[in-house]
């Protein structure tokens, strides 16, 4: 009896363990499909903006009126990009950078857990941008 007994406890224990390391593999893939998602919402976004190349006030006048999008002071230097990236790890400086150097204007939001960085013609049109997204 107390073998049958010892194996109940480790079938139990092991589908205890089981439950547990599949819940958290779900609730992993979950939070990851949650940020592709998102992604691929601003990006479809900012890509259907770029294609209509509004204005630098009228996207910034839209952005705003949605509330949420806090208006970012865009950094004058590479090392102010630089530390940007510390506030925004995920930021794709080496792009940023390269833009930067060859747009006119520079004009940077926030939304929600992502930053909007986008980059305006010397006509102050929409050419190009770059998501920074915060930390997961």
């Amino acid at each position: 009896m107390p073998i049958e007994r010892s194996k109940t406890l480790v079938a139990i224990v092991g589908g205890l363990v089981a439950t547990g390391l599949i819940g958290m593999l779900v609730f992993s893939l979950g939070g990851w499909a949650y940020h592709q998602r998102g992604r691929s919402l601003h990006d479809g976004r900012l890509r259907r903006a770029v294609a209509l190349h509004p204005t630098a006030d009228q996207i910034t006048q839209a952005l705003i009126a949605e509330g949420g999008t806090r208006v970012l002071s865009a950094p004058p230097s590479d090392a102010g990009w630089r530390e940007f990236t510390a506030r925004w790890p995920r930021a794709p400086l080496d792009d940023i950078l390269a833009k930067q150097r060859k747009w006119a204007e520079v004009r940077v939001f926030a939304v929600q857990d992502v930053a909007y960085v986008l980059f305006f013609d010397a006509e102050g049109k929409l050419q190009d941008y770059a998501l920074a997204q915060g930390p997961m």
